[in-house]
């Protein structure tokens, strides 16, 4: 690892923290305000399934200060990804609050996940979780961060291709619902059978697909649609149980 970079994770941690403050200012506009403006999409969890950013954000930051302090192997080989994915990650949310283009959105979260899967892969081939509480820390913070953002690409090509259709989020809810269910499943599987056997990957996925199901349940009252995410999420983390991540492992 350079030796500026624990530092520069250090100070992305913290951006990371202060861009969604922003808002709270006056300046630019929240994310979630954005998402329901026009309605409640069928594909969008509710407000409180995005906390997982803040448990992200925690462990994002743990990573940088035990880089700072105390840098091992596991923080040289894991740094320049992170830190490119956090730098991205600030990026994207003040795109979102400030320019707030779906397509933009999307696009950039393209590379952050590009670069969490790229930081899970080699902690993988580091042999994954060792017993240590260091190692643990960098198995949920790349497991969930990829995870999660398989999810937030998942539930951004809905919107965009709403957007490019000109339709309203209540026009074609089952396409909207598909469009998001199956980019997930695909995401996942290729997770699992090419990137990691980490299983943190799918907690954050469980989270936000029962983020979905809730969503369509509760606030679109789109029963079906909440029945069909169900399955949908049960049927990819029973595969994962039971076929395990077989290319991943070789």
């Amino acid at each position: 690892m350079k030796s500026g970079t624990p530092l520069l994770l250090l100070a992305v941690a913290i951006l990371q923290w202060l861009a969604p403050l922003l808002p709270l200012s006056g300046h630019g506009r929240t994310i979630g305000a954005q998402a329901v403006e026009e309605g409640i999409p069928p594909e969008l969890p509710p407000g409180v399934f995005f906390s997982i950013w803040g448990v992200i954000f925690t462990l994002y930051l743990i990573f940088a200060l035990l880089a700072v302090f105390k840098t091992s192997y596991l923080e040289e080989r894991l740094g320049q990804p992170l830190l490119l994915a956090g730098a991205g990650n600030v990026v994207w949310m003040l795109s979102a609050q400030y320019i707030g283009n779906e397509v933009l959105n999307l696009i950039l979260l393209l590379p952050i996940a590009a670069l969490a899967w790229w930081a899970a892969r080699r902690l993988h081939r580091m042999g994954g979780w060792d017993g240590t509480a260091r190692r643990l820390v960098a198995c949920a913070l790349t497991g969930l961060l990829s995870g999660w953002a398989a999810v937030a690409i998942s539930i951004s090509i809905p919107r965009v291709a709403r957007l490019l259709l000109g339709l309203a989020p209540t026009d074609h809810v089952w396409i909207s619902l598909w469009l998001a269910l199956v980019p997930a499943a695909l995401l996942a599987w290729v997770f699992a059978t090419r990137i990691s056997r980490s299983l943190w990957f799918f907690v954050a996925l469980a989270w936000g697909l029962s983020g979905i199901a809730l969503n369509n349940w509760e606030r679109t009252g789109l029963h079906g649609l909440a029945i069909m995410t169900t399955l949908v999420g049960l049927y990819v983390i029973w595969r994962r149980l039971a076929y395990g991540a077989r290319t991943a492992l070789q």
